[in-house]
């Protein structure tokens, strides 16, 4: 009789030969510019995440019993767009509000460094499942041969719109129904209101459709609670699941930490469950180095995981978020954007950040309960994200933080959208939590599969001693 360790390393090796039987997505297309330095480009990354940390707590603080979602690599590269040959000290005063003069990279190669972390995002959504752009939208009488605009269009992939800002309804009507085009009917209200003196728009999304997949045929959507509270709990859709995953133990934030492995390797998210339900006090706790260990634990196994399906949408106002940072008076109006033209500098602009999440199981094929029940996964881990926690999406190639924020309320299914002005906000609902539909398309966890445990995982499969640590756990 196989004995059931025997039978576990059989069952992973199988997992492991079938997905690295899909195909790899390449990243080499994208990353072919040799004047693009990787190394100096993946500390800016890095140093995007870094100040997310304080942004999310700063978010968290604003809004402490809901859902929070942003991209931190499109709510960056929105500032930077905006300060694009800003005069005086200004571009200088915006990168040590985004922490990037840390890195000890001049200004030039900053902006360089962004048009290699946003290119993959801008690849066909036939080769992954996220998609992101830049609609930059400015007033037909300003200069669109200005030095700044063009440097939007080709360090930050933006498209450059002339539309007439006059009419400020009929100008939101125009960007809604571009956005609308260009996602493919995925945002249809892209921002909601325009000042009358409004002469440019800058308007930045990234849509990410995740699928939950079995690699052993065994998954299915059941009804279960989820906690809000102590004595609170609703039910709301869970994937049942037996897959390859990393699992691990962040001691000192007295969390879990699950790691997911998107469709073709294209993101990695990390799902950090608190283990006493206390989610404000591994807010507190949360740092940078935290996440910096995450992305380098490879501890692979079998897992039986209980997720909860999300359809995330939020937008932000970039003025709110610069106000959260301290960093309002950067873009005032002595110190305009070079891309603003000198006959207007008391006019308004509109730069708004949305970011869109999908994670299900459409397009998935569902197999019966029983199979969860089966003896052969008795003994292998349960996770279960039945109450809150926070959610960190990363690109594995150049390390760019694609999503960060945390899920509180599965089922809220209000709209969210953060503006600068109070008297908007009044006006506007705030989050969109809802069970979504998303194009399907194949599953890999590729990037981490092929190692680390490779090795280890044949090893026992073949009953020869195997070397143990932290890094790599059966």
């Amino acid at each position: 009789m196989m004995t059931p360790f025997f039978s576990h390393g059989l069952l992973l090796l199988a997992g492991l030969c079938y997905l690295l039987s899909r195909t790899q997505a390449t990243y080499e297309e994208f990353y072919s510019d040799t004047s693009i330095n990787r190394f100096n480009c993946r500390k800016v990354a890095l140093t995007i995440s870094n100040f997310s940390i304080s942004l999310y707590k700063e978010m968290a603080q604003e809004s402490k019993h809901e859902n929070i979602l942003f991209s931190p690599v499109r709510v960056v590269a929105s500032i930077l767009m905006l300060s694009l040959g800003a005069n005086g000290n200004v571009s200088q005063h915006t990168l040590e509000a985004l922490k990037l003069n840390k890195t000890g990279l001049s200004e030039a190669e900053i902006h360089k460094c962004f048009q290699y972390l946003l290119r993959a995002l801008n690849q066909p959504n036939e080769v992954s499942p996220l998609r992101s752009g830049s609609s930059v939208f400015i007033h037909r009488n300003l200069n669109q041969g200005n030095k700044s605009v063009e440097m939007i269009k080709n360090l930050y992939l933006s498209e450059v719109v002339a539309i007439n800002f006059r009419d400020c309804n009929e100008a939101k009507t125009q960007i809604n129904n571009h956005m609308m085009k260009k996602t493919n009917r995925k945002i249809m209200h892209m921002t909601k209101e325009l000042k009358n003196d409004t002469f440019l728009a800058m308007m930045n999304y990234i849509i990410w459709n995740g699928k939950i997949i079995s690699n052993f045929d065994c998954q299915f959507i059941k009804m279960e609670n989820f906690y809000l509270g102590r004595r609170q709990a609703m039910k709301v859709p869970m994937v049942n699941n037996v897959g390859v995953y990393h699992l691990f133990q962040v001691n000192d934030l007295s969390s879990t930490v699950l790691m997911h492995t998107n469709n073709k390797g294209s993101a990695i998210a990390y799902f950090i469950i608190p283990k006493n339900k206390n989610l404000y006090k591994v807010e507190e706790r949360l740092t940078f180095p935290h996440f910096r260990r995450m992305t380098q634990q490879f501890s692979l196994r079998m897992v039986k995981v209980h997720i909860p399906t999300l359809s995330l949408s939020e937008s932000h106002d970039v003025d709110t978020i610069m106000e959260l940072l301290g960093i309002t008076p950067v873009f005032n109006k002595k110190a305009n954007s070079s891309v603003i033209m000198e006959q207007t500098p008391q006019k308004s602009f509109k730069v708004v950040s949305k970011a869109m999440l999908t994670l299900d199981e459409m397009g998935i094929k569902s197999t019966t309960g029983s199979c969860i029940e089966s003896k052969q996964w008795s003994d292998i881990p349960l996770v279960r994200l039945n109450r809150p926690f926070i959610l960190f999406i990363q690109d594995p190639e150049n390390k760019a933080p694609l999503f960060l924020g945390r899920v509180v309320n599965p089922r809220d299914l209000q709209d969210n959208s953060k503006c600068a002005c109070p008297q908007e906000a009044a006006h506007q609902s705030r989050k969109n939590v809802s069970v979504g539909d998303s194009s399907p398309s194949l599953a890999s966890l590729l990037q981490f599969l092929q190692a680390f445990c490779f090795e280890r995982v044949t090893q026992s499969f073949l009953g020869l001693p195997v070397k143990y640590d932290n890094n790599c756990l059966l």
